[in-house]
């Protein structure tokens, strides 16, 4: 999925190697289709400010996860990834977009 050839990600013997049961998904690219799905819910159009991130728990691969999202004061977007269920939280963010750059053109 994300081309990393960490062993944790690529088989559960490997895996097992660093404590887990089977192989998971890669963190960071979890992160990164939360944050794409975060920014097209606010309708930012690429125009991000921050993003911040806490991963609460591994997942486990085959697995279904399911995305939450809602838009915040100024257009901020809290999002959560959690199991299939909606039980476990696998992560949380917050995307704040940018204020709007201010007009360089004369008042009229």
């Amino acid at each position: 999925m994300s081309g990393d050839r960490d062993p944790i990600h690529l088989h559960p013997l490997t895996a097992r190697l660093f404590g887990f049961p089977r192989a998971i998904a890669h963190g960071v690219w979890r992160f990164a289709r939360c944050v794409a799905e975060a920014e097209a819910e606010a309708g930012t159009g690429g125009q991000v400010s921050s993003v911040r991130t806490e991963f609460r728990a591994p997942v486990l691969l085959p697995a279904t996860v399911t995305f939450g999202a809602r838009t915040g004061p100024e257009g901020s977007v809290a999002c959560q990834l959690r199991d299939g269920d909606g039980t476990r939280v696998h992560l949380t963010g917050e995307l704040s977009p940018s204020s709007p750059a201010p007009s360089s053109a004369p008042p009229p």
